[in-house]
């Protein structure tokens, strides 16, 4: 946990040019020997709790967003089934952004964080569903604008089934500033909204595509919308 949270800090130190490859590198150099513990664990840890390699990638034009997380998974019959984890995760954005409706043209705006909660189904997903709850530290940048705020936050979605398999996905992010690391900056509240449709092929891998919409109020009460987009991804545990 140490090692993660002064990655996150000097993560925030760098040129914004050189952070999307640093995170390439990251994924890249850890994500193998993760699967690889991973395997090692399922051989062992037959009848208890095995190591689990989390991930949740999803891409579209305005928006990118990235999660790798490891964690604990207790054995059950499918579907019934709960993740502890701890994850690192990278959206990056490109999109016109406003400010109270006037166009502050194409900005990029990059949050970093590092976050700690549990994902899985209820014993009966098909009919109940599922859900997701984490706490997040993050850091979220703009050169452009000048913008930098690091705050704790709260993120939630649930898994509503339609049919089998198929289930409608909504959630939310919340920073408020009583959580940031300084009640004096930038901005009262960033927040992240979230819809779509997904597709479970089992209760360990599912395929979605949703929209997102990540803003912020200012300390002066203006609206700051940061990017909104159409994001096609896939969640998997192992």
């Amino acid at each position: 946990m140490g090692f993660a949270v002064a990655y996150l800090w000097g993560f925030g130190m760098l040129e914004p040019s050189l952070r999307g490859m640093v995170m390439k590198t990251f994924f890249s150099r850890y994500s193998a020997s993760i699967l690889v513990s991973t395997a090692l664990s399922f051989s062992v840890c037959s009848h208890a709790d095995y190591d689990t390699l989390f991930m949740d990638l999803a891409q579209g034009d305005e928006l990118g967003h990235y999660r790798l997380g490891i964690g604990e998974t207790q054995k059950g019959k499918e579907g019934d089934q709960v993740t502890s984890m701890v994850y690192l995760s990278y959206l990056a954005s490109d999109d016109m952004s406003k400010l109270e409706g006037a166009n502050l043209g194409t900005q990029e705006f990059e949050v970093i964080a590092l976050g700690a909660g549990g994902f899985g189904y209820l014993p009966d997903p098909e009919k109940q569903g599922g859900a997701e709850f984490d706490f997040e530290i993050s850091q979220t940048t703009n050169d452009a604008l000048d913008y930098e705020r690091t705050a704790i936050g709260m993120r939630a979605q649930i898994f509503l089934p339609v049919v089998a398999g198929l289930q409608v996905n909504v959630g939310a992010n919340f920073r408020p500033f009583f959580l940031s690391s300084d009640w004096d900056d930038t901005a009262k509240l960033e927040f992240e909204y979230q819809g779509g449709l997904e597709y479970a092929f089992n209760w360990d891998v599912a395929v979605y595509a949703q929209y997102r919409f990540l803003g912020a109020y200012l300390n002066n009460d203006d609206k700051l919308s940061m990017a909104e987009g159409t994001m096609f991804g896939l969640r998997a545990r192992f």
